[in-house]
């Protein structure tokens, strides 16, 4: 029998769950839906979501993840894409590559693979470098004099 459980607000920013599949499921093959979707059992394939992507901590995907929002608290063997937010809990651990807009990672949660996150739209904290000349236009070096690097 399966024990239902209400979602908290960092496993679902949608509030609406449309699919589930259960700790005692297995799919196999490319899943895709228009709804949330939260995974307590085994999918080997890849996973493709409109909207949030919740796997539990008995969830196992063995393929890419390609989500609007990612929150793992199980295991994944592929590469995760978020358009908007990936959230790893404690439990969390990705053998793959990650790449989302937002990242947030709890203490204990294991990544084995390269993460990017989008950081056009993040202002740099050091100011930019002022250009130094460090000859003259004819490409000569004075020797006589030291050269201002600062």
């Amino acid at each position: 029998m399966a024990k239902w459980t209400r979602l908290s607000s960092s496993e679902s920013s949608s509030g609406e769950l449309s699919t589930l599949i259960a700790k005692d499921a297995e799919f196999q093959g490319t899943l895709k839906t228009q709804g949330s979707l939260r995974i307590d059992g085994r999918i080997v394939g890849d996973v493709v979501c409109t909207k949030s992507i919740t796997v539990g901590p008995t969830g196992v995907i063995e393929g890419n993840v390609v989500a609007e929002n990612v929150v793992l608290a199980g295991r994944v063997k592929g590469s995760m894409v978020a358009k908007q937010r990936i959230h790893l809990e404690a439990t969390a651990e990705l053998e793959g590559d990650l790449k989302s807009a937002r990242l947030s990672v709890q203490e204990g949660a294991k990544i084995h693979g390269h993460t990017v996150t989008e950081t056009d739209r993040v202002p740099s904290a050091k100011p930019p470098l002022p250009e130094v000349q460090l000859s003259d236009p004819n490409g000569m070096v004075p020797r006589n004099r030291p050269v201002n690097v600062a």
